[in-house]
């Protein structure tokens, strides 16, 4: 524990540091242990990105689940839960305050906020960390989706790599990395010639493939009309991502041992 004199001109974070959300005009501040924090962060990130895969209408983790959630120890994240209108001065919120923007004056729900929405001074490594993870986040999303519009193929992963690092491209920590595509696409187009793109395709699989081909093209492609022929086959029409084309034919492909007949409607 750290003690918090108010007399004194500036307090020793001992190895913490600072969470603060500011709403309302008004700036709320706790201490926090990093790592704990990170991991907690990491599992709150990790959640969201489920919901959204799932199509959730709500993908934003509230407050209650936190408090209530058995993989998130508060008390282990927050050196304790008295609430800073500037910790470094040791100057506290007013609960006046706190009422006006939380509702509440209980410093558990207030950092269940901060955690949540807060803005965090992380150490190097974690933001290194961090970078690394939504860099490969968004060039994986931009490789699946995006073409090259002079050939109508795929950019490989390490041009869109290369193209990032020439462009000096700046990767935001805290935001989505679905949330960052556009820009980044933004930045690089001066690089390579890039855009995202969907294509239409005509799918026909012989009966004998017919199941395993299906989910195939389930993972990877929208089905958008279908119709099983007289002699077992499967016809289809789906649109995918640009650049998961070849990622579709070529599995089809293996699956058939080249027996699958694909063709190209819009691009």
């Amino acid at each position: 524990m750290i003690d918090r004199p108010t007399d004194r001109a500036r307090i020793d974070l001992g190895g913490y540091i600072i969470g603060k959300i500011e709403k309302s005009g008004r700036r709320f501040e706790m201490l926090l242990d990093p790592e704990k924090a990170w991991e907690a962060k990491k599992l709150i990130r990790e959640e969201i990105e489920n919901r959204l895969k799932e199509g959730k209408d709500k993908s934003r983790l509230s407050v209650d689940e936190i408090l209530n959630s058995n993989k998130i120890d508060l008390e282990l994240i927050f050196e304790s839960f008295t609430v800073f209108e500037d910790l470094r001065r040791g100057k506290k919120a007013t609960d006046g305050d706190m009422e006006v923007v939380f509702d509440t004056t209980d410093g558990r729900r207030i950092a269940g906020h901060i955690l949540i929405d807060g803005e965090m001074h992380w150490t190097q490594t974690q933001r290194e960390e961090e970078r690394s993870k939504k860099l490969k986040q968004i060039i994986t999303i931009i490789s699946k989706n995006a073409i090259n519009p002079q050939n109508k193929k795929p950019h490989p992963y390490q041009r869109i790599e290369k193209a990032i690092e020439e462009g000096n491209v700046k990767i935001d920590l805290m935001r989505n990395a679905e949330e960052q595509v556009d820009d980044v696409l933004k930045s690089i187009r001066s690089i390579i010639p890039i855009r995202m793109e969907q294509v239409e395709m005509a799918i026909k699989l012989p009966s004998a493939f017919t199941a395993k081909g299906y989910n195939i093209v389930a993972q990877l492609a929208q089905i958008k009309k279908e119709e099983w022929q007289s002699d077992g086959s499967w016809v289809s029409v789906v649109s995918l991502p640009a650049g998961l084309q070849m990622e579709l034919i070529d599995k089809l492909n293996k699956l058939t041992h080249g027996r699958v007949q694909t063709k190209f409607l819009k691009s």
